[in-house]
Order: C-alpha cells, then structure tokens, then sequence
C-alpha cells in the first residue's frame, strides 16, 4: 500500500512518522506538509530521536501537491485541522484521509457513528418540542464528542529532545496498530 503522512511543516512528526513505517513495514511510504518549503532536512531532534532508535532517515521536506494526493492509497494527518484542510483542497480524496489516530482506533469509528445518530435524534426531539429527551440527547453528544476529540498527534517543533522522545512514542504506539491493520487489510 502508498501511504502518505502529512503534517503541518513536513520537518518533525510527518518525517518521523515516514521513517518509522517504513523502519517496521515494506509498504510505500512518504510524507509532505501543509505548508512545508520544499527542500529543508528534518529538524535536528527528529534525526537525533530516530538515530538513537536506530532508524534510517533520508529527508527533503516538501509541500502537499496533487502528484503526491494522486499517489497515495492512504492519507495519514497528524491533526484534524490537517485532515480537514486536504479533504477541503482536495475533496476527490476525501474518503482516503483520516488523521492516524482515527484510522488507527476502532472504538472511534462507532463512536462517530454513533455521534451522527444522536446529532439525527436531536433534531427529531427538537421538532417533537421532546425538552427532556434532548437534555439527554445533548448529554449523550457532550460524552461522545470527548471520545473523538483526541485525535492529534503532538507537536513537537521548537521544543527540545525529550519532548520529540514523547511525540515518538506516540508515534510508535499507533503505528503498531496501524501495521496490524494493514496486514489485515493485505490478506
């Protein structure tokens, strides 16, 4: 499978996230940025983070373009404002593009699914003038709201070492879950 992952800068958690896929998978991996400068290395924490960890890095940072949309089977964004902003300049992509941790959980699509039903059984109980079922109702949207709210990877720019050691591991813990479920996928 061609993945790409997409960050703001293409210079710290895309890159990382690239170079560690590749590290644990043979799948076709790239990443660019949102508004990336095409040519710049990944920042020196990224490269002293993946070195400690054994992990190869080659990198040129570069800018989202069509080509690289068009390539890819699987859009991978570190934040939902990522995802939102290549579903929105790219919408013949849409049904691609998740943000890592989305595609990686399985509890939040059902809670989406979920969300969507109850946004539906708002509005019937607004029509119906239902005042305590859309107490409950507002409740029950408040709670899965907060189960899909989480859905960005830390940004570590600017910040020192440990901070990129933390965004690593996270990194890591869902692209394990991500491996698991492209070879579930491959089968």
């Amino acid at each position: 499978m061609r993945i790409l992952f997409v960050c703001t800068g293409n210079t710290c958690r895309s890159p990382m996230a690239e170079a560690m896929l590749k590290h644990k998978t043979n799948h076709e991996v790239k990443s660019a940025g949102m508004m990336a400068a095409d040519g710049f290395p990944a920042s020196q924490a990224t490269a002293e983070v993946l070195q400690k960890k054994g992990i190869p890095l080659k990198h040129q940072s570069k800018q989202i373009t069509t080509e690289l949309m068009n390539w890819a089977e699987l859009i991978l964004t570190m934040t939902r404002g990522h995802r939102d902003g290549l579903k929105q300049q790219f919408p013949e992509h849409a049904g691609r593009i998740f943000t890592l941790k989305e595609f990686t959980n399985p509890e939040f699509e059902e809670a989406w699914q979920q969300l969507k039903q109850a946004y539906i059984n708002l509005e019937e109980a607004k029509a119906g003038n239902h005042t305590e079922k859309l107490i409950t109702i507002q409740e029950e949207i408040a709670q899965l709201e907060g189960r899909i709210s989480d859905t960005d990877i830390f940004d570590p720019f600017g910040s020192n070492v440990s901070v990129y050691e933390k965004t690593y591991a996270e990194l890591d813990k869902y692209l394990d879950i991500l491996v698991k479920k492209l070879e579930n996928i491959d089968r």
